[in-house]
């Protein structure tokens, strides 16, 4: 068997398909000997309990989006490889490397998006310019301040490993048209309320605020130059393992850019002693820009009663090619070495001043988080969704229509109504057996099992409460009786579910 990588380290038995049946099915079959059909080398798949975490989390994302009043769109996954793949300098080499690319039937170059910003600001971009969607024109004017999220399946061909994988859904929000801090912070409390809904704290979580300019001003307190883009590029890349590697790796690395020990150190004592927004201002001018942007940030969440949440963090480049301003990453306080949990910053001027003269969209800031590391998160925590399929298991044995019509009836009456009282119903028929349609109960996570028992023509119906391992007898007629005590038992379950 190839190695595979499983979604969340999900220990399974992979079912192989074997030659036999791919070519019963008149596939070739030479490449696909010995591999899993189902999905793709570091693809993501989900079986019931994992897609309970991803539903809950996909929920929340919504949640939070709503209560800070973002209005949400979708763009298809596939689009013209050209618009991810701008530009020819370096630094979009690796980029354009980890796209899925391939041409379709009428040799146009497609590609599954890895990252949905440049989708999304095409997307405005013809908006301003009164592009139709299939439904008609945008309902949104142009002129308007705008604050847009997504959910969106990202594909990039990288190394699958740990908190990674070759596709991710990613939840992707935006403020477009202001250029004022006060987005920075907006956004930054949308991730603190995010991570409080699952009763994280700072304790949990952390929020790592650098800024793109910091890079030239510390090589420039090492005396560098700092005019050679391509040397900044690599630089760049290099200080974007220093959470990484192991420090004498970082500075090999550097010394291979031309950098001398003591410069390194140098840079090292900086990063290391730069902790605090006093810190920052210490070090560098408090008037500089870029300090006192980071200040105002700091105070936007001093305010909010968020500060420490917050930690300066000069090593923080990832992204330095394209934002423009603050960039900030959130890792878990109890692995700080793992992969960052959310990710942004502000990408002013994205377009280019002969692509779009609009004011409007000149101004961008935004963060995304991806559905692997944050479930990897909850679940170091204990944060995990029980596996409830159904509230109510209820048992129809076989029944003769013929003698027993009325009494099934009756059921499907019983069934039909518990359903429209919104609880989940799972009618379980296989067998004759109640005790084993109660094990199938129990293993679903349900509350509720009901046993319909027909003894001398009359119809009772025996309910087992699963969680006090008690059991009741309701007659036929008592059916709204017995709703209503499953229905107020299972919000006083949901009551204690959100309390935790």
């Amino acid at each position: 068997m190839i190695a595979y990588v499983l979604p969340f380290s999900l220990q399974l038995a992979i079912c192989v398909i074997s030659v036999r049946g791919p070519k019963a099915l008149g596939v070739h079959t030479e490449t696909l000997d010995n591999v899993a059909l189902h999905t793709v080398r570091g693809g993501q798949y989900f079986l019931p309990a994992e897609q309970l975490e991803q539903r809950r989390l996909q929920e929340e994302w919504d949640n939070v989006s709503g209560a800070f009043g973002f209005a949400e769109y979708s763009l298809g996954v596939l689009a013209h490889a050209e618009l991810f793949g701008k530009g020819e300098d370096e630094k979009n080499d690796e980029h354009r490397n980890e796209l899925y690319t391939f041409s379709d039937r009428k040799g146009r170059r497609l590609a599954l998006r890895g990252d949905i910003t440049p989708q999304f600001m095409a997307m405005l971009k013809a908006h301003r310019e009164g592009a139709t969607t299939a439904g008609g024109k945008f309902t949104l004017s142009p002129p308007q301040v705008s604050k847009w999220y997504t959910k969106a399946d990202c594909w990039r061909y990288e190394h699958p490993g740990h908190c990674r994988r070759r596709n991710h859904l990613q939840w992707t929000c935006d403020i477009v048209g202001i250029t004022e801090e006060a987005a920075e912070v907006e956004l930054l409390t949308m991730l603190i309320y995010f991570f409080q809904r699952y009763n994280l704290s700072s304790k949990d979580v952390a929020i790592h605020l650098n800024h793109h300019n910091s890079t030239s001003a510390i090589l420039r307190l090492l005396g560098r130059d700092t005019d050679d883009g391509k040397w900044m590029h690599n630089f760049v890349k290099v200080m974007d393992k220093y959470r990484k590697l192991p420090r004498d790796a970082i500075a090999e690395s550097l010394m291979v850019l031309g950098l001398k020990t003591a410069e390194i150190e140098k840079l090292f004592e900086i990063i290391a002693n730069c902790n605090t927004i006093t810190d920052l201002e210490n070090i560098f001018q408090p008037e500089s820009e870029f300090v006192k942007n980071m200040r105002n940030i700091y105070n936007g969440l001093d305010i909010a009663g968020y500060a420490d949440w917050l930690t300066i963090d000069l090593s923080v480049v990832r992204g330095n090619d394209y934002y423009t301003g603050a960039v900030f990453e959130c890792f878990d306080r109890l692995n700080p070495h793992r992969r960052a949990i959310a990710g942004g910053g502000r990408y002013d001027n994205y377009f280019s001043r002969s692509e779009d003269s609009y004011s409007q969209l000149s101004y961008a800031v935004g963060f995304g988080m991806g559905n692997v590391a944050i479930v990897e998160l909850l679940r170091d925590r204990g944060i995990t969704e029980q596996s409830t399929y159904a509230d109510v298991v209820l048992f129809t044995p076989p029944i003769d229509l013929n003698k027993d019509s009325d009494n099934l009836q009756s059921i499907n009456t019983l069934l039909d109504t518990l359903r429209k009282a919104g609880l989940k119903v799972h009618q379980y028929y296989k067998t004759k057996k109640w005790y084993k349609a109660l094990d199938i109960a129990e293993r679903a996570g349900a509350s509720f099992f009901i046993n319909p028992q027909v003894e001398d023509g009359t119809l009772t119906y025996q309910v087992h409460d699963l969680g006090s391992k008690t059991k009741k007898t309701f007659p036929k007629e008592s059916g709204g009786e017995l709703i209503d005590l499953i229905v107020r038992a299972r919000e006083t379950i949901a009551a204690t579910m959100e309390k935790r």
